[in-house]
């Protein structure tokens, strides 16, 4: 059966490992670019949930699996982009449109609110915007030009789109071995979604003991090093900069896709 306190040690290594490779990349990116700042802002992630997971595994009973598995999904999300990205000839677009959607929800959301304001409180309501201050909003957003890239019209706010992770999953096509993970990090992303959203399922699952919960928290750890090892492939691509690999982890878990 798989330790605990093996896998809280296994995580401190995976937050090491994305931590050396953003050390070497300190005052490198000074500058705000799209592609660079997404492969930046994984690398973050990975190195801050890891460095969480450690702390959560430290301290918690092995048989209360609920954080870990909701911070686990997250990284099996990752894992599942990074990959679809890597193999996508366009990966800058599909960046942008990625980008394109979360400031699409980000507004929508916001205008939802606006909508509960004039709906009940005649739009004076202090945490809630109104409209026109919505629509100033829109504005400012729209008056900068780098903004431009997530449009496909600017003059209607429609933003463009990107597909859901299903068909992330989906259109990840390539061998037969890289298909397989593909299928096994999306079952594990469905697997730890369940813990997500509170139901009577999930909290039977955490009562009845299920020694293979810590096998799963295991098996994702290997996706979780290839997303760090994935996300920086971009800097050594763009800025000649080596990958700064961990041995260990290497030997136990494997390059799922090399490039």
């Amino acid at each position: 059966m798989t330790e605990i306190n093996y896998l809280r040690d296994e995580a401190k290594l995976l937050a090491a490992l994305a931590n050396s490779n953003l050390d070497s990349l300190a005052g490198k990116c000074p500058d705000k670019k799209e592609t660079q700042d997404y492969y930046l802002g994984i690398l973050r992630r990975q190195a801050i949930l890891h460095l969480d997971l450690e702390q959560i595994l430290n301290n918690r009973n092995p048989e209360l699996i609920t954080t870990p598995f909701i911070l686990l999904r997250s990284l099996m999300d990752d894992f599942l982009h990074l990959l679809y990205l890597e193999l996508n000839p366009d990966k800058e677009e599909q960046i942008v449109k990625i980008n394109a959607k979360t400031h699409k929800l980000t507004f929508q959301s916001i205008q939802d609110l606006t909508i509960s304001n004039h709906s009940h409180f005649d739009g004076k309501y202090g945490y809630y915007l109104d409209n026109e201050q919505l629509q100033s909003l829109k504005n400012k957003f729209m008056d900068k030009p780098e903004n431009d890239k997530y449009f496909v019209d600017k003059d209607r706010f429609k933003f463009k789109t990107f597909i859901q992770l299903s068909q992330v999953a989906e259109n990840i096509k390539h061998s037969r071995d890289i298909e397989i993970f593909k299928d096994r990090a999306f079952y594990l992303w469905k697997d730890f979604s369940s813990f997500v959203h509170y139901s009577n399922f999930s909290f039977y699952l955490e009562i009845n003991v299920d020694h293979t919960n810590l096998q799963k928290v295991e098996e994702a750890f290997q996706y979780c090093y290839n997303s760090i090892y994935l996300a920086f492939k971009y800097f050594e691509r763009t800025m000649g900069i080596p990958f700064i690999d961990n041995e260990e982890l290497r030997a136990k878990h494997g390059i799922i896709y090399e490039c």
